[in-house]
């Protein structure tokens, strides 16, 4: 959007294809936000088709490539999608942590603001913000964008959530007064996240203010598949549930240079003790939780477990379990409590 903006300026007619097709154009940018198979299928024909003469950019390319001040200081072309829902960017960028499964700290750098404000690329008389900014709590003058969206009366998406670490009773009073909204805002909704056992005592020690935003109100996005073990895992996922916190499951998706972690051995407790775990929201991502269970089982032991194919063919897709119930090696209760 920024680029749009930039290039009109200077006379340019632009436009957006999602396809990748022959345009004729004087250029043409593309942007890859990950690194994943599907995405580098189309890099390829994206070069096939335009050679050298397409510039292509992201993250999915290069973590280091920045946009030029010039193009980087312009008001986003929200017109490029036919866009009026909410504004979308940055308040600040960085992070102050360096986790090892995060490529911001590397792209971005240290936590500082990256815009004017909101006048940066809010329009006037927008009230719904969906904002990017990976710490915004973790900087130091953060209560006074929070005081800002409370004066300006934005409904607020904390997409890429909050860090609970920087969650305080200076900043906590201030996030009380926000309409923080879901990514549709159609509801009340604050993001956390959760991605390491190490980090269960700071939701416990806050879970009063937890509480104050109201019930179901706190939504935590908790990554799996990076570096914890199964009973870490499930530390977690028992303390959301005590708590009452909706969860989010998320998997871990591979960084170039950066793969899964996971300890040996990951299965290090009853895994029965997993399969009996519900809860009330998100059935469908602990259910991706469980496929992806299954497929490590698998790939560690060789063999499938019944009760945990029969959990997650329970409601869905019913009739293929059969696949699995004819595998030779599939473990039934019994037989697998034996190999304990």
């Amino acid at each position: 959007m920024k680029l749009s903006t930039y290039y009109k300026a200077l006379g340019f007619n632009v436009m957006l294809s999602k396809e990748v097709r022959y345009l004729k154009a004087h250029q043409y940018f593309a942007s890859a936000i990950f690194s994943t198979s599907s995405t580098m299928k189309k890099i390829v024909k994206l070069r096939n088709i335009y050679g050298d003469e397409v510039d292509i950019g992201g993250t999915g390319m290069d973590i280091s490539r920045k946009l030029p001040p010039e193009i980087e200081a312009c008001f986003p072309d929200y017109s490029l999608y036919d866009h009026t829902h909410y504004a979308l960017g940055f308040l600040t960028r960085g992070c102050p942590k360096k986790c090892d499964f995060c490529i911001v700290p590397a792209k971005e750098g240290k936590l500082e603001m990256q815009t004017e404000s909101f006048s940066g690329f809010v329009p006037p008389g927008w009230q719904n913000i969906m904002l990017l900014d990976n710490n915004l709590l973790g900087y130091a003058n953060a209560h006074e964008l929070l005081e800002e969206m409370v004066v300006n009366e934005y409904k607020v998406n904390f997409s890429q959530t909050l860090d609970i670490a920087y969650l305080d009773q200076y900043l906590y009073p201030i996030l009380l007064k926000i309409n923080s909204q879901n990514s549709r805002f159609t509801r009340k909704r604050i993001y956390f996240s959760l991605n390491h056992p190490g980090s269960i005592r700071q939701f416990e020690i806050r879970k009063s203010m937890l509480k104050g935003f109201g019930k179901d109100m706190v939504s935590v996005v908790a990554m799996y598949g990076f570096d914890t073990s199964l009973s870490g895992d499930y530390a977690r996922w028992m303390m959301l549930r005590r708590l009452g916190l909706v969860t989010f499951f998320q998997e871990y998706w591979p960084i170039g240079g950066v793969a899964a972690q996971l300890p040996e051995p990951y299965f290090d407790m009853d895994l029965d003790e997993v399969i009996r775990l519900t809860f009330r929201s998100n059935g469908i991502n602990w259910e991706k939780y469980l496929r992806w269970l299954n497929r490590l089982y698998f790939k560690t032991f060789g063999r499938y477990y019944q009760p945990l194919i029969e959990t997650i063919y329970r409601y869905n897709n019913k009739t293929a379990i059969q696949r699995y119930l004819k595998h030779p090696g599939t473990l039934t209760s019994e037989l697998y409590h034996s190999y304990l």
